[in-house]
């Protein structure tokens, strides 16, 4: 039934681990031949005119950390491999659009499930959506939303 996963995971270590697991369960239990570990960075794209607590100019301003988002991805691949499971890992910028890089993501890797975390409810996200919200609203296959 799903024969290629995206598993988007981020920086928290609980959610982290728990996308993991239930990856590789989903994997293990479908002999899924594939499946891509991924992690969006947060870059803010500054406008031009308008200052950024960090800089004021159109320079992208890394908020995390390249090297430990790489870090977190190849343990996470190296943990799915551990248990048998085919897997791959891609860390891309967000550019401000973690949604829309992680379905372009999802599209070009031709996935039929996506597994993410979900942050819980904040009032913030109910009024302007979070990256969960946007990812089950417009993927193109379903999405195991994992709390």
């Amino acid at each position: 039934m799903f024969e290629h996963i995206v598993a988007a995971i981020d920086d928290d270590t609980i959610r982290r681990g728990r996308v993991i697991d239930a990856t590789r369960e989903l994997a293990t239990a479908l002999k899924t031949p594939r499946v891509v570990i991924t992690h969006i960075l947060e870059i803010e794209r500054p406008v031009a005119g308008r200052p950024t607590a960090v800089v004021a100019s159109t320079t992208p301003v890394a908020l995390e950390d390249e090297e430990m988002a790489k870090a977190i991805v190849d343990d996470a691949v190296r943990t799915l491999r551990n248990a048998g499971v085919e897997a791959t890992g891609v860390v891309r910028e967000g550019g401000g659009q973690t949604a829309k890089e992680l379905l372009d993501l999802v599209e070009e890797n031709d996935a039929d499930l996506i597994v993410i975390g979900d942050r819980g409810v904040h009032l913030t996200n109910l009024l302007l959506g979070n990256v969960a919200h946007r990812i089950v609203h417009g993927a193109p296959c379903p999405v195991l939303l994992v709390r």
